[in-house]
C-alpha cells in the first residue's frame, strides 16, 4: 500500500481520571476504517485509567503514564514529540468518533491545495447523563477571515482537527503557559500561514455536561491577555476590543478598578464606543455601584467572547 496515499496518522488522547469513559474513546479510534494509525494515550490520572487502557490489546496503542499531572497542553506536546505519523489528530477521552472520520479527513486533506494545513469536521452533542442528542455544529468557518476581519475569536474544536505534523513543527506546538484557550492560540498561529478545510458531517459525538459549559476565569483571562499582546498585529480590532472588554468586566467584578480602567482604555484604543466610554466614567465616579450592578448582571459568569451561550466562571472541564 502506497504510504503517500495513506499517510500515517498519529492520534493523541490526553486524559485525567476518565477511567469510566476512556475505553469507549479508544475503541472509536482503533475501529476506524482508516487503518494506518497509531494511538498515543498520555495519562495524568490518579484513578484506574491505566488498568482500563492496558486491557485493550492492540499493537497500534501506545500508553504513556505521567507521575504527576502535566496538563493537557504538555500531555499533547509530549505525544506529538514521540509520534511517528505524518499527520496528527486529537481525541478527547470522553468523546467518540464515527468509524469513517479519519478516512474522510485524510482524503480531503490529500485533495486540498498545499496551503491547507488541516481538516476539521462537524460535531454532534449529547447529554452526558441521559445520552440524548442536544444539538450539532456543522458550521464551516474561514478562520483567517474570522481572526483578521470579524469580531469572534473562533476556534476549530481540537478533537475535530487533523493537521500536518510538518506544520506543527513549523509554527510550534500547544503553548504550555496557557491553561485555557491553548487551542485558539495555536489556531491563530496556524492561520497566519495556512488554511483549514472542512468536512460538513458530524463525525464526532461530544459528551456535554454542566462543567463542559464552564471555563476557569483566571485561566481564560490570562490566555486572552496573552493572545491580545502576542497577536495584536494579526487580530482584528473587533476581537481585541471584545477581549479587553471581557478583561475589564472581570476586574470590575473583582473590585480591582485600576486594572479595569487599564483594559477599558485598551478596548477604546481598538474601537471608540460610547457605552465603553460611559463604563470608564462609571468606574471613575461610582465603582462600587457599578460592581453591584455587574454582580447581579453576571451572577452565572461572564459571557464567553468566543462561544455564544457559554460563560467564564470559576469551574473548568478536565480533559
Amino acid at each position: 500500500m502506497n504510504s503517500v496515499l495513506t499517510p500515517k496518522v498519529s492520534v493523541i488522547i490526553p486524559t485525567y481520571n476518565r477511567a469510566h469513559l476512556i475505553r469507549r474513546s479508544i475503541k472509536s479510534v482503533l475501529n476506524q476504517t482508516y487503518k494506518n494509525i497509531e494511538l498515543i494515550v498520555v495519562d495524568d490520572s490518579t484513578d484506574d485509567t491505566e488498568l482500563k487502557v492496558k486491557e485493550i490489546k492492540d499493537d497500534r496503542l501506545i500508553y504513556i503514564k505521567n507521575n504527576q499531572r502535566m496538563g493537557v497542553s504538555k500531555a499533547r506536546n509530549m505525544a506529538i514529540e514521540v509520534s511517528t505519523g505524518e499527520l496528527i489528530a486529537f481525541q478527547d477521552s470522553d468523546d467518540e468518533w464515527s468509524e469513517d472520520k479519519l478516512e474522510k479527513q485524510v482524503n480531503l486533506l490529500l485533495k486540498s491545495p498545499s496551503d491547507v494545513a488541516a481538516v476539521y469536521c462537524g460535531m454532534e452533542f449529547f447529554d452526558a447523563n441521559n445520552h440524548e442528542k442536544i444539538g450539532e455544529d456543522l458550521t464551516e468557518i474561514d478562520f483567517r477571515k474570522s481572526y483578521t476581519e470579524d469580531g469572534l475569536l473562533q476556534t476549530p474544536a481540537t478533537q475535530t482537527v487533523l493537521i500536518k505534523k510538518s506544520v506543527l513543527n513549523e509554527v510550534g506546538y500547544f503553548n504550555e503557559q496557557l491553561r485555557a484557550a491553548e487551542d485558539t492560540e495555536l489556531a491563530i498561529r496556524v492561520s497566519k500561514k495556512y488554511l483549514y478545510a472542512f468536512v460538513k458531517e458530524p463525525l464526532i459525538k461530544v459528551a456535554r455536561n454542566h462543567d463542559s459549559l464552564m471555563g476557569n476565569a483566571k485561566n481564560y483571562l490570562f490566555a486572552y491577555e496573552f493572545i491580545c499582546e502576542k497577536h495584536k498585529d494579526f487580530l482584528s480590532n473587533k476581537i481585541l476590543f471584545n477581549l479587553n472588554k471581557v478583561l475589564a468586566n472581570y476586574w470590575i467584578l473583582k473590585g480591582d478598578y485600576k486594572k479595569a480602567k487599564c483594559f477599558i482604555k485598551k478596548a477604546l484604543r481598538n474601537k471608540f464606543d460610547l457605552k465603553t466610554l460611559a463604563q470608564y466614567s462609571a468606574v471613575e465616579i461610582a465603582p462600587f455601584l457599578l460592581k453591584y450592578a455587574y454582580v447581579k448582571k453576571y451572577k452565572n459568569g461572564i459571557p464567553h467572547p468566543t462561544q455564544p451561550g457559554q460563560v467564564i466562571s470559576d469551574e473548568r472541564k478536565d480533559y
